[in-house]
């Protein structure tokens, strides 16, 4: 199973790390079959001795390298005195010293510099030990290393030196530029050496377009020069190429163009480049993504959705005028002033590095206070909320005002009703009585008026509103709940409003406030709501101009109580009025629902590939 790495990239970190998962899982299994079909062609195949205790033997080289990990320093040593190589090779190509400067194991990396290991290996990705003590920020290590003779200007597979990883302040990277400064060398022959690598392509591309190349020419992956230059940014390779008639265009296998790269990897000037030279900034990528989508910084995304907008007007206007070049001139960020290496270019981490590092904080917990949170916060949901018990919840209510009922003003009219509305909704006051009618209005943003604690501020033994709490709909709910039983007949909500005001929302509460009254069942009753609420939103949701989760149709739940108990017991779920046409047709501006986007979300690049499905554009 092979995964295309601009797809790769483009996956969240949670869906990534799942993804890989499953790959590597594959492997073991593909592996565990080829051995065991082996052992059986070979007849080395034997049965197992009951009672008798199987040992399991480690490598020395797996061995070192989780005590390294561990800091286990009495065992390393140990190891290396039974005859455990300290040139040992780890999977990324490093050595253990790359380890150790991972770790923080400066112990271990001052005995392995005296054994002779090499001080400037690099790995896969050109990584020295220098580079992982500095992105990690372990002075002990950097400090170890420029003492054991470390060469700190190599370079990695992105051009990048260790001071480029070293944030600026902190005591790795002072060591650094003092090391730079004692040895005479300044951070303009920094510069200078940083661009020996773009120096070197635009050669290159000279000498290919002299000899009559294609300027457009694609590689297996569809990749062009100008693909490539724009991600690394390389502003005179892309002039070159534009000047020879490059395609501003032209996507490779995933749909990928030279913009999209160019924003991705927040190279500010060739933006805007290509955006001068009319590169059309509304292409999709295999994501369903335009360059806007992944803009690296909020410059970059406002250029381009502006251009955007000058596209669309220029397509219906037909006008032949350049319509970027008629906007105010964009603010440059000009690479070419003499500042830190770490500021000429937007760092960004080979995916691989990434990944390896944040597994590896995870698989060992001691280890897990700097990236875990952010791994966690990928996996969840955006609307999801994290309950943490060690954090007591915040509740805010405002207090009772005269005018929570709106029904007992002593002057009702359109003025009078709309000043009140709006002065209350500039205290975050979202809720309104109008006698019998709760009024809401939505407020686009998350209160904290929900939570647990609130819900259980408005249980009352009479259902009467309480005189000292502002109007909520955990109130309308308590009081059909008491209503139930006191009239021996069925209570209903109507939720009644524009598409956007929050009806799917306020059903939601609604139910999480009566589930309150399910006694010892509620988390049952909890995880089953929200396990429908996420078929139904999958199936019958879709993206609008208002809102990217809007209801397609009409939901009816029906609560069951016990008499007896006066506990739920069970409920029901009816859907009416499926909005069938946005199957085949979608208004301008939005979305299919939402279950397609989730399966094609999780099909691997051989599937869609299998299916054809490169790019939704070209399906309805």
């Amino acid at each position: 199973m092979e995964i295309d790495q601009c797809l790769l990239e483009s996956l969240p970190l949670g869906q990534r790390q799942r993804l890989v998962k499953r790959m590597r899982c594959e492997q073991i299994k593909a592996y565990y079959e080829r051995e065991k079909a082996f052992q059986k062609q070979e007849g080395f195949l034997k049965k197992l001795k009951h009672g008798k205790n199987q040992k399991v033997h480690f490598n020395l080289a797996d061995m070192i390298q989780d005590a390294i990990i561990h800091h286990d320093d009495k065992e390393a040593l140990r190891l290396l005195k039974e005859g455990a190589d300290p040139h040992t090779a780890v999977s990324s190509g490093g050595s253990l010293l790359h380890l150790c400067a991972r770790y923080d194991n400066a112990f271990i990396a001052e005995i392995l510099i005296d054994r002779g290991v090499n001080v400037n290996h690099q790995d896969e990705d050109f990584w020295t030990p220098m580079h992982i003590a500095c992105a990690c920020d372990n002075p002990d290590i950097v400090l170890l290393l420029v003492l054991a003779g470390a060469n700190v200007l190599l370079q990695d597979v992105n051009g990048n030196i260790p001071l480029d990883y070293a944030v600026e302040g902190t005591e790795s990277s002072s060591i650094l530029l003092t090391y730079l400064d004692e040895n005479g060398v300044d951070l303009t022959s920094l510069r200078q050496m940083k661009l020996q690598r773009p120096l070197s392509m635009l050669t290159d591309v000279k000498h290919f377009l002299s000899g009559g190349g294609n300027v457009d020419e694609k590689n297996d992956e569809g990749v062009t020069l100008l693909h490539m230059a724009c991600a690394s940014g390389y502003k005179e390779v892309v002039s070159l190429l534009l000047e020879h008639g490059g395609d501003l265009n032209i996507a490779d296998n995933q749909y990928w163009t030279p913009l999209h790269l160019a924003a991705k990897y927040g190279q500010t000037n060739l933006v805007k480049l290509l955006l001068m030279h009319q590169a059309n900034p509304n292409l999709l990528n295999c994501n369903e993504e335009k360059p806007s989508d992944i803009a690296a910084s909020e410059f970059i995304e406002e250029m381009l959705l502006k251009a955007e907008v000058a596209w669309e007007e220029r397509v219906k206007e037909r006008l032949s005028v350049p319509a970027v070049a008629s906007e105010e001139p964009y603010e440059e960020i000009l690479h070419d002033l003499p500042a830190l290496s770490s500021k000429l270019s937007p760092l960004v981490l080979p995916i691989a590095k990434q990944d390896s590092m944040l597994e590896k904080d995870i698989m060992f917990k001691d280890a897990t206070k700097g990236l875990c949170k952010r791994q966690s916060q990928d996996s969840i949901p955006e609307n999801a909320t994290v309950n943490d018990p060690s954090k007591p919840e915040q509740v805010k209510l405002m207090p009772p005002a005269p005018s929570d009922d709106l029904a007992t003003l002593s002057e009702l009219n359109d003025g009078t009703l709309l000043y009140e509305i709006q002065k209350r909704f500039g205290n975050n006051q979202i809720y309104t009585f109008i006698g019998d009618i709760l009024l809401l209005v939505n407020p686009f943003k998350e209160l904290p008026i929900y939570s647990t604690m609130v819900s259980q501020l408005y249980l009352s033994s009479t259902g009467q509103p309480c005189s000292t709490l502002p109007p909520h709909i955990f109130s309308c709910a308590e009081r059909a709940f008491h209503r139930l039983f006191q009239e021996q007949r069925p209570q209903c909500f109507i939720l009644s409003g524009e598409r956007g005001s929050g009806k799917s929302e306020a059903s939601k509460q609604i139910l999480r406030h009566l589930t309150c009254r399910s006694g010892s069942s509620r988390p049952v009753f909890d995880s089953k709501f929200k396990h429908v609420m996420s078929i139904l939103e999958a199936f019958g949701h879709a993206k609008t101009t208002l809102n990217d989760l809007s209801s397609c149709f009409i939901k009816y739940f029906e609560l069951q109580f016990c008499e007896r108990r006066k506990h739920l017991t069970g409920a029901r779920i009816y859907t009416y009025m499926l909005e069938k046409s946005r199957l085949v047709s979608q208004p301008v501006g939005q979305s299919n629902f939402l279950i397609f986007y989730l399966l094609m979300d999780g099909l691997s690049a051989e599937e869609k590939y299998g299916l054809h499905l490169h790019n939704l554009c070209e399906h309805r």
